[in-house]
């Protein structure tokens, strides 16, 4: 069985509840102070009280606080079976006392009663469940009353002609309301698809408006620093190494503050360049996460002879762009301090995952450092890996021992 309606649907199990209340409540007001033109019959009275003890328990039922939450879809049927079912076996066990007694029958008046008892239950059916469903319904409703009419009678009399003709006009009017219903569901159904579908196009419209405005942007600073900042510590690296050649080399300690200059000057080049390249537009937007990984495993192998086995999954699961963005990141920079720094012969990075996790590890079999004394040697580039994951919601940890290699290991984990 398919189901349809959701907790959205709320509001109409409260009308529902609301439905059953209060015809439990006229059909007891109707036994202690009835019309004028009501029956006083004591047998009419005990069916109208049949109806309002029914109602009452379907009411109650519906009042009983988290079975809806314990059920879930079963909640509904038993409710929907007894508003459906019972009112037609009320009516026909008094056709068949009242028959059986040679007592009139109003069959009109039980067929209206009985037509406005249904609609609910069937605007609920229709509401809330697949077509089949809803066509199951027609076909108990439209054969329980006709075959109860026929089994509770020995022979065909006017009455019973009667009965059976006010049947066929409820079930045919039922059917109409439910087909109304289900098309109108349908239609609704189709139209919030629809909305959804530009609503989805015009996110992904807006995101990639987004991307390309910030691609620019990078572009332009990429542009603007290597203009100036770039240029002018390349002019100063060259002052110094001028300097160098023309300073007396017997007078040490200025050769040793000229040396540390040029050092500062060729380590802010550098990283200078590092941001630049970093500012530049991701690697992502063109080749994915995925490729654009094993291109830099073989770039960082290339400039250092460093041997880095990639190991990757075969497609990319349904990852936030950000999220790749910053796994590509965090790659990038354990790739390059490898190359600069760890002097190592192997790395292995590895990437895998699904929808709601992800683990990346990048090993090597370098030189490693003093892990625990991490935030306190400026190690900038590691520090700066940690806050990354830390604004993607993950955990980067780093495991490394002096002559042991170093291995970095970020998780994320989503909603289930």
């Amino acid at each position: 069985m398919r189901f349809i309606g959701q907790r959205s649907d709320f509001g109409l199990i409260r009308i529902f509840r609301i439905f059953a209340g209060l015809v439990a409540l006229v059909f007891l007001m109707l036994q202690v102070a009835p019309g004028p033109l009501q029956s006083q019959d004591p047998k009419n009275q005990k069916f109208m009280l049949l109806f309002s003890v029914t109602y009452g328990c379907i009411f109650l039922y519906l009042m009983i606080p988290g079975l809806e939450n314990r059920l879930k879809k079963f909640y509904l049927p038993p409710a929907l079976i007894a508003a459906s079912v019972i009112p037609i076996a009320i009516i026909n066990a008094k056709y068949r006392q009242f028959l059986g007694e040679g007592l009139p029958l109003n069959t009109l008046d039980d067929t209206m009663t009985v037509t406005v008892l249904l609609v609910f239950p069937l605007i609920i059916t229709a509401w809330r469940y697949s077509f089949p469903i809803v066509f199951l319904f027609f076909v108990v409703i439209g054969f329980l009353d006709p075959i109860l009419i026929i089994m509770v009678n020995e022979s065909f009399t006017p009455d019973v002609y009667n009965a059976f003709n006010a049947s066929l006009i409820r079930i045919l009017a039922l059917g109409a309301v439910g087909f109304v219903i289900t098309e109108l569901r349908e239609i609704q159904r189709r139209e919030r698809q629809a909305l959804e579908d530009a609503n989805r196009k015009l996110e992904e419209y807006a995101r990639a408006s987004e991307r390309l405005a910030a691609s620019r942007e990078r572009n332009r600073i990429a542009r603007d620093l290597h203009d100036t900042l770039a240029h002018t510590l390349s002019g100063l690296a060259i002052q110094l190494e001028a300097i160098s050649t023309v300073i007396p080399h017997n007078n040490e300690k200025l050769d040793s503050m000229v040396e540390k200059a040029r050092t500062t000057v060729r380590n802010g080049l550098g990283e200078t360049r590092r941001a630049l390249k970093a500012l530049r537009a991701s690697p992502l937007d063109d080749l994915g996460l995925l490729l654009a990984l094993s291109r830099l495993a073989e770039d960082a192998g290339d400039r250092d002879n460093v041997v880095v086995n990639s190991t990757l999954p075969g497609e990319t699961p349904d990852w936030d762009e950000n999220l790749e963005e910053g796994v590509y990141r965090i790659a990038q920079e354990a790739l390059e301090n490898i190359v600069r720094h760890a002097h190592a012969s192997h790395a292995d990075l590895v990437l895998e995952g699904n929808e709601n996790y992800l683990e990346l590890r990048i090993k090597d079999n370098g030189r490693g450092f003093d892990a625990e004394n991490l935030l306190d040697e400026g190690r900038y580039g590691l520090r700066g890996m940690k806050e990354r994951a830390n604004t993607l919601g993950g955990h980067l940890g780093v495991k490394s021992h002096t002559g042991k290699g170093t291995e970095i290991h970020f998780i994320w984990r989503g909603q289930p």
